[in-house]
């Protein structure tokens, strides 16, 4: 009998040179937001997820393809608002004109993040997905008739051969550019168990492709599926990890890419930043100006310690 309940999973340190001085860019499935968000919570220069979730690798590569200069549009009208096929929900304009505008204000952003970067996270969702009669391969359907799509599975050469594409750009406009891949652990059970299963392991199978031009990969799906093996670390739809597993799952990324001394501040600023989540019962109390006096020298403090550490200001 023994009392440990599961595998142990040893993640080899790597040195990717993330500290304070990175310029982070995170593109891709929900979850790429979610360690996007850990990553701002703990002081880091991070833009995350600038055209919304991105589930499959060759919606990631439109996106990127349009900040570099494919600026190719895919509108469609639902109700009075205009949305993009290549895009999320969340970009939207009341006109065509607007909407575009809106893209092309992201897709500059976005260019001119990927030109300074230090590192690009990209997190692939699913393998599957669905094309326009036009070949285009949508990143959202937009809750648009099923007649306009065909479903399709990506094969791994396709995948492959256009991540391979994209890449040569990428270095190209920025030769020190390190990226890291990852798979979402979040289950595409509309799609069914076995197809979900059948569309991660091409994405882990392009990932370790990919892991041949020097790309880094961090296995977050493999660490909810084998170490959090159980349905207490999933939300209500048993799919996507919940707060307890996010937070797992962003240690062991602390603790594979963070050096000892980076580590150390990261956790004053994740200190730092729950202290501002405080609520005071009585905010004109003597007690509650002294704990924000001290929340400000503790800001001072990091911001004199690090130049570019991204800290929220103390209430006031």
């Amino acid at each position: 009998m023994t009392n440990q309940f599961h595998i142990d999973f040893n993640i080899p340190k790597e040195n990717i040179g993330l500290d304070y001085q990175s310029s982070i860019l995170t593109m891709g499935s929900c979850f790429s937001e979610e360690i996007g968000e850990q990553l701002i919570n703990a002081g880091f220069d991070v833009m995350v997820n600038p055209y919304g979730t991105l589930f499959h690798p060759l919606s990631i590569i439109n996106a990127l393809s349009f900040a570099l200069g494919e600026r190719n549009v895919h509108p469609i009208k639902k109700g009075d608002v205009y949305l993009d096929f290549g895009f999320s929900g969340k970009i939207y304009g009341m006109s065509e004109e607007e909407l575009s505008n809106r893209l092309n204000v992201i897709g500059d952003q976005v260019a001119h993040k990927l030109k300074h970067a230090t590192h690009l996270f990209l997190t692939f969702g699913t393998a599957v997905g669905y094309e326009l009669a036009s070949k285009f391969f949508v990143a959202n359907c937009h809750q648009q008739p099923a007649t306009l799509f065909t479903k399709v599975m990506s094969t791994l050469r396709d995948m492959n051969l256009s991540m391979e594409t994209i890449l040569d750009k990428l270095y190209e406009l920025n030769p020190k550019l390190k990226l890291v891949l990852t798979v979402s652990p979040v289950r595409h059970l509309k799609e069914g168990v076995i197809l979900n299963s059948r569309s991660k392991a091409l994405l882990i199978a392009l990932c370790d492709q990919l892991e041949t031009r020097g790309i880094h990969y961090f296995p977050a799906y493999e660490i909810f599926m084998d170490e959090l093996r159980d349905y207490r670390f999933s939300k209500a739809d048993f799919s996507h990890p919940n707060e307890i597993a996010v937070r797992y799952i962003w240690e062991r990324f602390k603790q594979t890419y963070l050096n000892d001394e980076i580590y150390s501040v990261c956790a004053e600023v994740e200190s730092y930043h729950r202290s501002l989540l405080h609520k005071f019962f009585y905010p004109e109390s003597k007690e509650v100006t002294h704990f924000i006096e001290k929340l400000k020298s503790t800001h001072e403090n990091l911001i004199s310690r690090i130049p570019n550490l991204r800290l929220k200001n103390p209430t006031h």
